[in-house]
């Protein structure tokens, strides 16, 4: 599994809104370059962002924990992302060629991506939950529980 630091900044039924906490390269990691956030990205973000994840253990408002996603979940999210759209976009393209020339190939390529973009909200996909309460000094960039 792949674990992230982060803090519940809301909680909804089942769901925790969380704001991941990057470690920095003198904290959790000791400097080994766990992908801590640069000072680039922090000088254009706004805010830290929230993702709503699932609350297994009943986390609170405040609370810092670790947030852990399934080994190979990440690719399978970027192909359903990019793969499925894409795959579909070709193949309307490729369809309405087929049928109806140049115009029906636009036609076909459109309602291939629009397809794509509707089946992404069917398309069940893994969700990162919380496994445990935490900080930084729980945390290390190299954990796989």
């Amino acid at each position: 599994m792949s674990e992230t630091l982060a803090r519940v900044v809301r909680v909804e039924g089942e769901s925790a809104w969380v704001e991941v906490e990057a470690p920095s390269s003198c904290g959790a990691c000791g400097g080994r370059g766990c992908g801590s956030s640069s000072v680039f990205g922090q000088l254009f973000r706004a805010r830290p962002a929230s993702y709503p994840v699932h609350n297994a253990i009943a986390a609170e408002v405040g609370d810092s924990v670790i947030v852990a996603v399934a080994d190979g979940e990440l690719l399978r999210a970027a192909l359903r992302g990019y793969g499925v759209p894409l795959s579909l976009l070709l193949a309307g393209a490729v369809i309405g060629l087929a049928l109806a020339g140049e115009i029906g190939s636009i036609v076909g390529a459109v309602s291939g991506l629009l397809l794509g973009a509707v089946s992404m909200r069917r398309i069940a996909a893994g969700r990162p939950s919380i496994v445990r309460h935490g900080g930084a000094e729980d945390f290390s960039c190299s954990t796989h529980r």
